[in-house]
């Protein structure tokens, strides 16, 4: 009777463990831990005497004696299992009460050689296969019944979903493709196991780089000049657009993405190269300084690139206008480094609250359609690549280079429900059913089983 409980059981049995109407009451998961280990908490709603605990199954049998229980008082009878899944006899006897059902657990699902995350997926794809191929490919590390996916535009529109009732082996990886044109902005991608189990990630391929006039400092100086001032306000201007929309998709989206701001500064050959290297580093720094200092609350990040990244190759000593620069990058994780990107940054302010009283400037006259522009850009060029539509194909190839993480880390972060039920002296909790599934120990299977049991029997 107790073998298999669904969620909408949740607030019957939660009420059932609250009321004292019997005198032991019960809890248990269905899931074990990350390794194996099992649990059943016995709760005494009145006094009892000489508790006795028999717990048989999984060729195994456990026998606590908990002794003398007060009202209130708990005690967590724990043992490793060994079985996939294992089918349970309780027998329970005390002072005057006596009582016994069947339960069964189910054990978690190891962690993989590959050194995956147990639940994590792993993405195989490029920036570019998402933003110029329409394709997104995520390796599982467990073994999987079904997946969703949805993928999100820069506005916090819905480009396309579906949920795919196919099995993926651990290992194995899941294809997404979409014909839909567009701006991507989020790919959320959702795996479920055949214990309910699953694991979500949210692949963020958007950036921008913030248009702008590049101002202009006096011969080995980084001071903005006042006269210069005007050039940074226009760029400045763009990029509160672009942050007040991002607000507004990661409301849209259900996620809580952490705004990221890069500055980097670039010089021509002339001069000596470490000279140069600290001359840009320095005016990227004042740069970023005139954001943060005008509110911006990103988080803000610089680095000088000094000769290392020349938009026009020249030899040295050349006086290149066009290698004074500087590139203004908005996203929601550290670009890759390589090329004109550098690899190290340094950090000027965390991210801060939007300032009170906040009013959003208007878009300066030349870029008035810049944002439409990028996405009807993306668009095209969504629209100028062949997508045959297809989903759960599964492929083998290695993870490419240049792998996007959820947050902007190599490792993404994870949410984890409860992990275990507090020790003996505390009060037994309610785990969460579809906790995501965490590296360390994974959730209960369904919902944790609070009951009080209603074939108790007191002995006269």
């Amino acid at each position: 009777m107790f073998s298999a409980l669904a969620s909408t059981f949740a607030q019957v049995a939660l009420a059932a463990f609250l009321s004292f109407a019997d005198p032991l009451s019960f809890e248990y998961s269905g899931q074990t831990d990350g390794n194996g280990k099992a649990f059943l908490v016995v709760k005494a709603n009145q006094p009892i005497d000489d508790v006795q605990v028999v717990i048989s199954g999984d060729g195994q049998t456990i026998k606590k004696s908990l002794g003398a229980m007060k009202s209130g008082q708990t005690a967590k009878v724990t043992w490793k299992q060994g079985s996939s899944r294992a089918k349970y006899q309780l027998d329970v006897e005390g002072e005057g009460v006596e009582a016994n059902f069947a339960f069964e657990i189910v054990k978690a699902v190891a962690g993989k050689k590959s050194g995956g995350k147990l639940g994590q997926f792993k993405v195989r794809s490029s920036r570019e296969d998402v933003i110029k191929r329409n394709t997104a490919e995520f390796e599982t590390t467990f073994d999987l019944t079904s997946y969703e996916y949805k993928i999100y535009d820069s506005d916090g529109e819905v480009m396309d979903a579906q949920t795919v009732p196919e099995g993926v082996k651990a290992g194995e990886a899941i294809t997404i493709k979409w014909s839909t044109a567009g701006e991507v902005f989020m790919i959320f991608v959702r795996g479920e196991d055949e214990f309910g189990r699953f694991t979500e990630y949210k692949l963020v391929p958007w950036a921008v780089e913030i248009p702008h006039t590049e101002i202009n400092f006096d011969s080995g100086k980084f001071d903005v000049k006042t006269d210069e001032a005007a050039k940074l306000d226009e760029a400045l201007a763009v990029a509160f657009h672009e942050l007040v929309a991002l607000d507004k998709v990661n409301k849209a989206v259900g996620a809580n993405l952490t705004p990221k701001l890069y500055i980097v500064g670039y010089t021509d050959t002339v001069g000596g190269a470490g000279g140069n290297q600290k001359l840009s580093n320095s005016r990227s720094k004042a740069i970023a300084e005139y954001f943060r200092d005008r509110g911006f609350w990103a988080e803000i990040h610089y680095a000088g690139m000094g000769e290392r990244g020349l938009r026009v190759e020249t030899g040295d000593g050349v006086d290149e206008v066009r290698n004074r620069r500087a590139l203004y990058l908005l996203g929601v994780q550290q670009p890759a480094g390589g090329g004109q990107i550098p690899s190290r940054w340094a950090r000027l302010i965390g991210q801060r609250s939007q300032p009170a009283g906040f009013v959003l400037p208007e878009l300066p006259e030349r870029w008035k359609n810049y944002r439409e522009d990028r996405q009807a850009e993306a668009a095209a060029q969504n629209e100028s690549t062949t997508i045959e539509p297809g989903n759960g194909d599964v492929v083998t190839r290695e993870p490419s280079d240049g792998l996007i993480g959820e947050t902007g880390d190599e490792t993404p972060e994870f949410d984890s429900g409860d992990e275990n039920p507090p020790e003996i002296e505390g009060e037994p909790g309610a785990a969460k059913k579809g906790c995501t599934v965490s590296s360390d120990a994974p959730p209960a299977l369904g919902l944790l089983v609070l009951f009080a049991l209603g074939m108790m029997r007191r002995r006269d």
